[in-house]
């Protein structure tokens, strides 16, 4: 939710913030707000497809200082789609203006879109540092305000809609959170405390400075504002009636339109008094159908009650008894999988599908020519769905029936730089004709027979990942998955850059060079990482022995140009095609995550932050275009005799054996096709050009024989400039772009 315009507001009206030390209390975090406000302020890359380890240390640094000021957080994230559809609108507007954003990216323009695994890594980094989250079942707003009320504690979020609840504890927007540690001393210069600084709102303040409105009539303020549920458009006939000072007319139009709907609050007593000068605006025809509407909205504001404090307490007291989880036909979810959901350990792609039958793809930054990056992973949602969906309806057979949202997903994809709707049917066996388990069934399948069912929807014979460690055997299927589906297929530069940022995050990053000869794996790292837990048993198998400190010194070294962020202009611009083949594998990597999950996690695989960085793997694919032996360059920036460069050769075999060369496309080929594209491209375009370039001809062709025969020659000794070559530079889907 949100109201356009009253953030600014408030702002302008500093009375409204007062200067606040937070310390020694809990805070209830909005999760969605957090993740979007932390990838952005802190300047993360995005244009790349994600730099998930340079979020997941802005994440570290934030609790961390939280926690170093005694604060105890408790994050809470949104759940499914309203099951009523009265936010669907503004759901798809959003989608929508989401394609639009990659497209300008995608030219080279200057936008912003989240990367599609920000929340995955969040809750990975969270879990991680003990920091206590839950999703809701639905909107998490009206369970955030009732959870802080409740415990008489601040709200943190960059929600307008914040300002309207009546929080006793107050509600901290998160631009006025000063994310660093001070110290309160005594008189003696004793420190008492530590101490974050911030500003503080609380709807008293609201109503002394605007004294004609009250608390009670705040909701029906934000609704006659216009809010995700209610346009405010509905109201501007109305709103244009009431007539300001002149002086109060110098504002912008939308702060104008918050002080005449403070003037008519004014006037106006009562919700009714003020409907029934609204109603005089309004059609009869429409005033109905509005009419609930406000309704609607002003008691989505007035919710006192939650269950989220006693899940913090004893999360088996989430059952589908007490969960307003149920699936599209009205059906009871079995035990585990509201506890699993509200836990957080299942993602809301999995509810949307089995609650309201409705997927809608985030779309990434990728090729707004080619088909979209999701539709390598379709055959994995359509597993998906099917598991869910024979839980809604197990006693009935889908054989023959007729495609509708009753048995089908309704999944909303990216067409070109449109939405396409299209109706989902499911998959209810495997190639084998092995059925899909139940939902109720999963919990008591044995581990074995849950991985064994995992490797068979991947299409992937475990038997030929054993030479790694059982840690990265989803990841490295997952990568086999993406070569195998591609659509259009990757490069093998594509690969490569994927094998080697793993090895970057997961190994080479978190190793310790504190010690000054070898590795030490299970301590704290260069970067204030802690390599401990789920990873230190993994560095361990993948190393096998220690590490000499030059290793890791020198590989970080090597490998630190890759992670600058590309300078785009006229002869490097942006290669739309890279990004579009690391989207194909964000896609598969996430329903692949997703199904594990679904599953109970038959295997731990490591998070996006030690999987993934974009901006490294966009610069290191470009650079290996120009290497004729990619991977004898890659050896160089591992080093040749260390452990990281014998893991990247282990590592690569495996994966080449299960993706022959024809899953590939062919570099040089595709290269001059694509000139030839350009060449016939620029004569049908400018035809006089190329008539003077024929009339030019017989005038160098003696010069244009010299030329090739030189290009062609390694080192001219006679020629200063033979050590200057021309390649060409241009491999992108991608022409006529703007720069930044």
């Amino acid at each position: 939710m949100g109201i356009h315009g009253l953030t600014s507001f408030i702002y302008d009206n500093p009375e409204l913030l007062k200067n606040y030390e937070l310390h020694d209390t809990r805070v209830v975090i909005d999760g969605n707000n957090l993740y979007h406000y932390l990838y952005y302020s802190s300047h993360v890359n995005h244009q790349y497809g994600g730099d998930y380890d340079h979020f997941a240390n802005q994440v570290r640094q934030f609790f961390g200082v939280l926690q170093e000021c005694g604060i105890e957080s408790y994050v809470i994230f949104d759940g499914a789609y309203e099951t009523n559809d009265r936010k669907l609108r503004t759901v798809l507007a959003r989608a929508k203006e989401r394609i639009h954003l990659a497209a300008f990216i995608s030219q080279g323009m200057k936008a912003k879109v989240l990367p599609i695994l920000t929340h995955e890594t969040l809750v990975n980094v969270l879990t991680e540092l003990n920091v206590r989250h839950a999703t809701t079942s639905f909107e998490a707003d009206n369970e955030i305000a009732a959870l802080a009320s409740e415990w008489e504690c601040p709200v943190i979020s960059n929600d307008s809609d914040f300002y309207i609840f009546n929080l006793t504890g107050g509600f901290i927007p998160l631009d006025c959170l000063n994310i660093h540690r001070h110290v309160k001393k005594d008189n003696s210069g004793k420190p008492e405390y530590k101490y974050v600084e911030a500003q503080i709102y609380h709807t008293d303040n609201f109503v002394k400075c605007f004294t004609g409105i009250s608390k009670d009539n705040l909701p029906l303020f934000a609704t006659l504002l216009g809010n995700d549920f209610i346009d405010s458009r509905v109201f501007d006939p109305f709103l244009a009636s009431v007539k300001l000072p002149m002086e109060q007319l110098n504002s912008c139009k939308r702060h104008i339109q918050i002080q005449r709907v403070l003037l008519c609050l004014e006037d106006t007593s009562t919700t009714q008094k003020v409907l029934q000068r609204l109603s005089r605006h309004i059609t009869k025809d429409k005033w109905e159908a509005i009419e609930q509407l406000i309704y609607n909205s002003v008691s989505g504001y007035c919710k006192t009650y939650t269950n989220l404090a006693s899940h913090f307490g004893d999360s088996s007291l989430i059952t589908h008894s007490n969960s307003s989880l149920v699936t599209y036909g009205g059906k009871a979810l079995p035990n585990w999988f509201p506890m699993a959901f509200h836990k957080g350990q299942l993602p809301t792609l999995i509810a949307n599908a089995i609650v309201s039958h409705r997927v809608i793809l985030p779309t990434q930054v990728e090729s707004m020519k080619q088909p979209s990056a999701y539709t390598c992973s379709a055959p994995l949602r359509h597993i998906i769905y099917g598991i869910l969906l024979l839980h809604d309806q197990c006693d009935k057979s889908y054989e023959g029936t007729e495609l509708n949202k009753d048995t089908c997903i309704e999944e909303w994809n990216r067409e070109v730089k449109g939405q396409k709707r299209l109706l989902v049917k499911p998959v209810f066996s495997l190639t084998d004709s092995k059925p899909l388990p139940h939902l109720d069934s999963i919990p008591e399948l044995p581990i074995e027979e849950r991985r064994e069912l995992l490797m068979c929807m991947l299409e992937c014979d475990k038997s030929k990942l054993t030479d790694l460690p059982d840690e990265l055997t989803l990841v490295c299927a997952a990568i086999i998955y993406w070569v195998k589906h591609a659509q259009p297929q990757v490069y093998y530069r594509h690969l490569v850059a994927v094998l080697v940022s793993i090895i970057k995050l997961l190994i080479i990053d978190t190793a310790d060079v504190s010690s000054s000869h070898n590795v030490n794996q299970d301590a704290q790292t260069c970067d204030g990482k802690n390599s401990s837990g789920d990873h230190e048993f993994i560095m361990i198998s993948v190393l096998g022995k220690e590490c000499p400190s030059r290793h890791v010194v020198g590989a970080r070294s090597r490998l630190h140009k890759f992670t600058a962020t590309p300078t785009h202009n006229a002869a490097h611009q942006f290669d739309a095609s890279i990004v579009h083949g690391f989207s194909q594998f964000q896609a598969c990597l996430r329903e692949i995550m997703y199904l594990n999950k679904l599953l109970l996690v038959p295997y731990t695989c490591p998070g996006p932050a030690y999987i993934f960085n974009g901006t490294f793997a966009y610069q290191l694919c470009r650079e290996l275009r120009t290497r004729k032996q990619p991977d004898l360059f890659i050896l160089e920036l591992l080093g040749r005799s260390s452990v990281f460069a014998t893991f990247y050769n282990k590592f690569h075999a495996v994966v080449l054996e299960n993706t022959p060369s024809e899953f590939f496309l062919q570099e040089n080929s595709a290269r001059s096709r694509k000139k030839e594209k350009k060449e016939r491209s620029a004569k049908a375009s400018n035809p006089v050009c190329d008539s003077a370039r024929i009339k030019d001809e017989s005038h160098s062709t003696s010069r244009s024989k010299k030329a090739k025969s030189t290009i062609k020659i390694a080192c001219e000794v006679n020629n200063k400039f033979s050590g200057l070559t021309i390649e060409d530079d241009t491999d992108s889907d991608v022409s006529d772009m703007e720069m930044y």
